[in-house]
């Protein structure tokens, strides 16, 4: 894993923390919600990829990734709206972080998609998967005990799987599509060869994202939901995050030998929203959640050993 992607994941998970912050202090996450955010994310890279001169001229194989990648999206979309409604997000979160770590190099393994990772990274990222999944036991309130809090997260189960699900499977879609975007580009911009990408992958998401909200509209949602989120900021203000963080990610990807290892460091966010946590809000870090962070951390070390 090169300098260069470290730099453009680190940069990204700390858009990411910001959007996905916005989303949950919303407290109106719901399919409604993601298709603001989606059509605010696709607006915003569309305006950075007409620069590119790629609009209109890319082959059917790279539209076909996209496409994917907008599916997967909303299949991890619908999975925190089911993780969040059915479990804390302290509870929730880290697992559906954890998930895809382990889904991601599983699959690129059996499939033998990239270069086949050295034991040290194998070992790095089982250790960030139980560090992420310790987490999620360091969340809640304080005086639950350790099985209370395991119940709390098979009630958001589907969900967390099924957001873990979507992640795994538009971080492989993308990875290919980022690539074949890159490879046909030539010396365009890597920025702007992203946002092209990005642009028909997010418009595909908010045509499904809409056209869900259109065919079962308060049956998916409270009723009137949608008309009270345009009225409000965080969409707006978390597609924009989003879709900088996104970019970002694309660019990344591009850089790295094994997409699994995109997957495993964006597991950062977690550390950082710890310590943002503890300097800016005065939280607590509990000696569960220290020695979690800890183990993402060696994890990561073990990733980048060579």
């Amino acid at each position: 894993m090169t300098t260069t992607a470290f730099i453009f994941i680190f940069a990204s998970l700390l858009l990411h923390s910001l959007w996905h912050f916005l989303c949950k202090s919303s407290g109106k996450a719901s399919i409604a919600f993601f298709a603001i955010f989606s059509s605010t994310l696709f607006l915003t890279v569309l305006s950075i990829s007409v620069w590119s001169g790629l609009l209109f001229k890319l082959p059917w194989h790279v539209y076909k990734f996209a496409m994917l990648g907008a599916f997967f999206g909303v299949v991890h979309e619908v999975g925190l709206i089911l993780a969040y409604r059915n479990s804390d997000i302290s509870l929730a979160y880290p697992v559906t972080r954890a998930l895809p770590v382990l889904f991601t190099f599983a699959i690129t393994t059996a499939s033998g998609w990239g270069k086949m990772l050295s034991l040290w990274a194998i070992a790095g990222m089982l250790l960030i998967f139980s560090g992420c999944l310790l987490m999620s036991l360091s969340g809640g309130e304080a005086q639950d005990s350790i099985r209370s809090k395991i119940r709390a997260v098979r009630k958001g189960l589907l969900g967390i799987v099924i957001a873990a699900a979507g992640t795994t499977g538009y971080t492989v879609a993308d990875s290919f599509g980022i690539n074949n975007i890159m490879q046909f580009a030539g010396d365009t911009n890597r920025i702007l060869t992203a946002a092209t990408y990005s642009t028909y992958r997010e418009i595909t998401a908010a045509f499904i994202l809409w056209s869900s909200v259109m065919i079962f509209g308060s049956r998916i949602g409270k009723k009137g939901l949608c008309r009270e989120l345009i009225k409000t900021p965080q969409p707006y203000m978390a597609g924009i995050f989003a879709a900088l963080a996104y970019l970002l990610v694309l660019v990344a990807m591009n850089h790295v030998s094994n997409v699994s290892f995109v997957q495993a460091f964006q597991q950062l966010s977690l550390p950082v929203s710890a310590a943002l946590g503890f300097v800016i809000l005065k939280e607590k870090i509990s000696g569960l959640r220290l020695i979690s962070l800890m183990m993402i951390m060696a994890g990561l070390v073990l990733c980048v050993i060579k």
